[in-house]
């Protein structure tokens, strides 16, 4: 067994893993010079890969080692946090069945093409794709750093090599793999990190004596939802940061134009819904045994990983294994998201109108490389705020929210609204995140604690809905260009999953 957690073995290990992922890449990668291609994967994914896509991408490697030990922490139950979980599927289909045929009809790539066409704004395409471009700088460096961390803390590898493996191979076969690729190797990181996630609560339940005296030793707190301001502050954050940013962010968003068809959507949420609840059902039952095993304690928020070194060392090649994972698959769609937006809403809509094809995917591959050595240049100087630029990351998608739902469902949403009101939200999440000291207290709190992100969530909302009320509403020619795709894909949307 001591074998099987050696640094020699959980460095081959990843070797092994980074290798099947390339080859991965090489079967399924864009083998066409078109943005379509390379950008949505055609447009031809059915609803297994995406689904994995999915899960893969919105299960990440801080979740195994820090959120759920960081909420038994704080003495609250995973189980009320999970459910936000499971509730994504709604809002994704309800999303999704509206965003996919106009995607499709309009050729879009991005979710800049969606915003600037829909509000007819150069202001939401235009700062939309350089902020989401500047954010997903820190945030790739992020993933570097917490690569080259466990590489590092569990192989022996020096920080510097784990940071430079990630970023080489990441960036190297995205370019090369497109979203296509992406997407396929997100089926095997899925599925390595559900397979390691059932493995070890049927092995440390076993060892614990069973649910049932699990449950039993457990206090109220830990095995139901409390409802005090604690539990109930943390609950809303985290359910309002579950549904809007796999909806929100660039990358994550684009998985809904890859479908090859609404019907396969509808299948791709069925899915996806499954398999978020099991990796709820995961997440609940480690937390319970490691709350056992690891005890509360200041290092609650490592409780799966000092319960896996504890009591199932043989699982610690495999749990390094899905954190690369997790990171990668957050790093690969990244990139792909970002040269998109690069190629198509920056360089095309401003730049190089006439720029071609093949030109603009192969700016995007230059493109990607220089995101690449720019978030090993941040992550190798491992600055202290590398965080709070993830936090502003979240912040800034978040303010996508009001104006994809209005976009989609509400006839008054307006271009002045939208504007206002997304353009405030950032500024606001900017200076709360930064200069907190230097502006009023905010007037709501989550669970007792500052949250910038949400407080200029509410913000941008109330002053997207008053604005768009009193100011002119889209042309309706204009908004009847939507409502006919709508209306003319009804037939295929009428059930709900």
């Amino acid at each position: 067994m001591m074998g099987l957690s050696s640094p020699t073995f959980i460095f081959g290990s990843i070797l092994v893993y980074l290798a099947i992922t390339v080859w991965i890449v090489s079967k399924y990668r864009s083998r066409e010079d078109t943005e379509e291609d390379f950008y949505v994967a055609g447009r031809s994914v059915g609803y297994i890969p995406n689904s994995f896509s999915i899960v893969a991408t919105v299960m990440s490697g801080g979740i195994y080692l820090g959120t759920v030990g960081w909420f038994y922490l704080k003495g609250v139950s995973f189980l009320g946090y999970g459910f936000a979980y499971a509730f994504m599927v709604f809002p994704l289909w309800y999303i999704g069945k509206r965003l996919w045929p106009v995607g499709k009809a309009l050729n879009y790539s991005t979710s800049q093409d969606f915003y600037g066409d829909f509000y007819q704004s150069d202001l939401l395409r235009l700062l939309g794709a350089v902020g989401s471009i500047i954010f997903l700088i820190p945030y790739f460096a992020s993933n570097a750093v917490a690569m080259g961390i466990i590489l590092e803390r569990f192989a022996g590898v020096p920080y510097v090599w784990g940071v430079l493996l990630l970023l080489v191979v990441g960036v190297g076969y995205s370019l090369w793999g497109g979203m296509r690729g992406v997407i396929y190797t997100d089926v095997f990181q899925g599925a390595l990190a559900l397979g390691f996630g059932v493995v070890a609560v049927f092995y440390l339940l076993n060892i614990a004596g069973g649910f049932f005296k699990v449950m039993d030793a457990l206090p109220k707190t830990h095995t139901h939802f409390s409802p005090d301001a604690l539990s109930f502050g943390l609950f809303i954050g985290w359910f309002i940061f579950m549904v809007s940013h796999p909806l929100t962010f660039a990358d994550r968003m684009t998985r809904i134009y890859t479908i090859r068809s609404l019907d396969e959507f509808r299948r791709n949420v069925v899915l996806t819904g499954a398999m978020l609840l099991l990796m709820v059902l995961i997440f609940t039952f480690l937390g319970m045994v490691s709350y056992i095993f690891a005890g509360p304690g200041q290092k609650m928020d490592q409780a799966i990983l000092i319960t896996i070194q504890k009591q199932a060392p043989w699982l610690i090649a495999w749990l390094v294994v899905v954190v690369w994972a997790c990171g990668m698959s957050t790093l690969d769609s990244g990139l792909v998201g970002a040269d998109a937006m690069l190629s198509k809403d920056i360089i095309r809509g401003y730049i190089k109108k006439d720029i071609s094809q093949k030109q603009s995917i192969k700016v995007g591959r230059w493109a990607m490389i220089a995101f690449g050595l720019l978030a090993m240049w941040i992550a190798l100087a491992r600055p202290p705020y590398v965080w709070a630029l993830v936090k502003l990351v979240v912040m800034f998608n978040m303010q996508f929210l009001p104006l994809l739902i209005g976009a989609l469902y509400w006839k008054r949403a307006s271009k002045l609204g939208a504007e206002i009101g997304w353009c405030v939200g950032v500024l606001v999440g900017i200076g709360y995140t930064w200069f907190p000291s230097a502006l009023p207290p905010m007037l709501i709190n989550v669970g007792g604690a500052p949250a910038p992100g949400f407080y200029a969530l509410v913000i941008n909302a109330i002053l997207f809905v008053a604005i768009s009320h009193v100011a002119s509403p889209l042309p309706a020619e204009h908004r009847g260009k939507f409502e006919k795709i709508w209306n003319e894909k009804s037939g295929q949307t009428v059930t709900t999953p």
